[in-house]
């Protein structure tokens, strides 16, 4: 089963057989709400959660700072998201995939 949060400003859906509120679509939200509290971080451009009961993967497309150190900030979010979802859903993470789409400049606006 998969979960998806797309592009901010978008409704957060899921695969067809996959019902509202399931593990996969709770584990969209945490791992977006846990990329806002590192700094340098903007809110994630995508989001999807794949879960198999067992354990989930999460793949993440970023907006990052300009000048931040990416390595840095990718090790943060991998730890913050894995550990917020595997505290809230029981469920291991058994990976985070993170692709940075764009870099935010200053005095620009994410988007």
């Amino acid at each position: 089963m998969t979960g998806t949060l797309p592009r901010r400003g978008r409704t957060a859906h899921a695969h067809a057989d996959a019902a509202p509120g399931r593990t996969e679509d709770r584990a969209c939200r945490l791992a977006e709400d846990a990329t806002r509290h590192i700094p340098g971080v903007y809110a994630p451009a995508a989001v999807t959660v794949r879960a198999d009961g067992q354990a989930a993967r999460v793949y993440l497309d970023l907006l990052v700072g300009y000048g931040e150190h990416l390595p840095t900030i990718t090790e943060a979010v991998r730890r913050r998201v894995a550990a917020r979802i595997e505290a809230h859903t029981g469920l291991p993470v058994q990976g985070v995939t993170i692709t940075v789409v764009d870099v935010v400049l200053p005095g620009e606006e994410p988007g």
